[in-house]
């Protein structure tokens, strides 16, 4: 029968395990100095080497020539152990979890080792013992017989009672690093004569999430479709996104396009990919850009080299940390949601229109997001970026009404008095430089020449040319003065008389501060509103 690789590579000494150094150097320095404990409990999330590491110290503490802590693997003892002695009992807690199963245990441990020097008991996930269980095996823990070692393993160490836990020497595991992960597994390809591609071991262990066990079933299964394992073999036997949907779907997510994130959930779905898995490659995606807004230390980033450039790039475009950890909060409450739906393609949706629309949220992370969009708004006008407004002369002038050109022919004075008297032509308004309108230099002239009531209200104003019109600009009240008829035909008259010939009068008001100030919120609003941010004004 075929041998699964988890178990063919399991590992025979602590010399073997991986990851988890602090605990296999205290075990050894243990068995080396002869101090070993009656009671170990092993926690750790699956797959990081609890029931290996068990296995190896029940062999190490019967072993006849131990070598540095390790067991031999040659004497009597071991390969007794190896051969499943009478002396060393695996028991599994979820299946034999009643007081019954516990009161049978105590009273076996009472009796001697027949083939070897302890009598080990190793109780794999003690958590599911029932309460009436672990108070039968509180005295036995607490002072077994000299000649029995218990070991108890755990992935739920939160369920232990505290009774238990003070009677034993408690060692917890860590997750399997990525990179002692894949050399493993690369070792693993080459014992088995199959090539691995160094990038799909990375990804292997990556999926896995730091369960060795894991990333062995993995590539177990990879095996089984190639002999040569690429990162797209590893995509397909895992069903998982890669991570040209996950940039494809977040980039949706910072355009606020729920259009374009529900396509790329619909092109997974219509591929069979599971979603739910989907949903945890986009946490940890956006966990990479939490990671990277924040520090630079590579170690805690899971990630290739070349797909950092692309995780700097959304980091540039406008993803900040408050909208990343929305995004990771909505995600979390989607995958929990997944767990007991059968509707998962729904939950995916509905996450999706959620991270794309954040006014549909009223907490405290998405009035946040919206906060840190509206700051970048502000900075943005601050800076100058917003776009520019015509120029004020310009939109008047666009506006005026055409005039026919005047000719000395058709005026009653002497052609050489016109040219002494009229302004020079004025280039077309697209033509013109920055500075504006070019302004008319006997206005005072101008003003003198009409009635002195009229006369006294707008001396304050100041007149331009271009073309056939003149732009009047002065205070607000010059502007309604100068907007009644009556008064507009004296100016037009005055006008005629002193330049010698006729223009059209354009009304423009100089714009105080306060009025500046106006027109740069009102910039602001409507870019604000473009963006789609509506900001309320009071």
């Amino acid at each position: 029968m075929y041998l699964a690789l988890y178990r063919k590579y399991r590992p025979r000494t602590f010399r073997d395990v991986i990851s988890q150094q602090h605990i296999t150097t205290t075990l050894t320095n243990q068995l080396k100095t002869g101090q070993v404990a009656h009671a170990y409990l092993f926690t750790g999330s699956r797959g990081t080497g609890k029931t290996s590491c068990a296995k190896i110290l029940a062999k190490a503490v019967n072993c006849l020539h131990p070598v540095d802590g390790n067991p031999c693997l040659e004497c009597e003892a071991c390969k007794l152990i190896d051969g499943n002695a009478s002396d060393i009992f695996e028991i599994d807690a979820a299946s034999n979890n009643g007081i019954d199963d516990v009161r049978a245990l105590r009273d076996e441990v009472m009796y001697a080792p027949i083939n070897c020097k302890y009598r080990v008991y190793i109780i794999d996930e003690v958590h599911m013992l029932s309460v009436p269980a672990f108070n039968a095996l509180l005295k036995t823990i607490e002072e077994p017989p000299g000649h029995v070692v218990f070991i108890l393993a755990t992935t739920e160490i939160h369920k232990v009672p505290a009774t238990i836990l003070s009677r034993c020497q408690r060692f917890e595991f860590r997750r399997i690093d990525l990179d002692e992960s894949a050399e493993r597994l690369m070792w693993v390809a080459e014992q088995e004569k199959i090539t691995l591609q160094k990038d799909a071991a990375y990804l292997i262990s990556r999926i896995s999430d730091g369960g060795m066990r894991d990333a062995l079933s993995l590539l177990d299964q990879c095996i089984s479709v190639s002999e040569n394992i690429t990162v797209q073999v590893v995509k397909e036997c895992a069903g998982v996104a890669g991570k040209e949907h996950l940039f494809a779907f977040t980039d949706a997510v910072l355009e606020k396009n729920p259009s374009k994130a529900l396509g790329v959930i619909d092109g997974l779905y219509q591929q069979s990919k599971d979603l739910s898995r989907f949903v945890t490659e986009l946490i940890e995606h956006y966990r990479t850009l939490m990671l990277l807004s924040v520090t630079p230390d590579s170690k805690l980033i899971r990630a290739l080299p070349d797909e950092l450039e692309q995780y700097k790039s959304q980091l540039g475009n406008g993803y900040g940390l408050p909208l990343i950890m929305r995004c990771i909060d909505i995600l979390t409450d989607c995958l929990g949601k997944m767990g007991g739906s059968s509707q998962r393609k729904i939950q995916a949706e509905m996450t999706a229109i959620r991270l794309c629309n954040p006014k549909l949220d009223s907490d405290v992370t998405s009035l946040t997001v919206r906060m840190d969009s509206l700051e970048s708004l502000v900075k943005k006008a601050l800076d100058g970026q917003l776009p520019a407004s015509p120029s004020y002369e310009r939109q008047i002038m666009a506006e005026m009404p055409p005039v026919a050109e005047a000719t000395p022919q058709d005026m009653e004075m002497p052609p050489a008095e016109i040219a002494a008297t009229a302004p020079e032509e004025t280039p077309p308004l697209d033509e013109q430089p920055e500075a504006g309108l070019q302004p008319v230099t006997n206005w005072v002239e101008i003003i003198d020449s009409l009635p002195p009531s009229l006369a006294g209200l707008i001396e304050n104003s100041c007149g331009f040319y271009s073309g056939n019109a003149i732009l009047v600009q002065g205070s607000l009240s010059v502007k309604d003065i100068l907007s009644q008829p009556e008064n507009n035909e004296k100016l037009k008259s005055a006008i005629e008389r002193v330049l010698g010939k006729s223009y059209a009068v354009v009304l423009s008001a100089d714009e105080s501060p306060a009025q500046q100030e106006e027109n740069r919120i009102e910039s602001f609003l409507a870019f604000a509103k473009e963006q789609g941010v509506t900001i309320k004004r009071k």
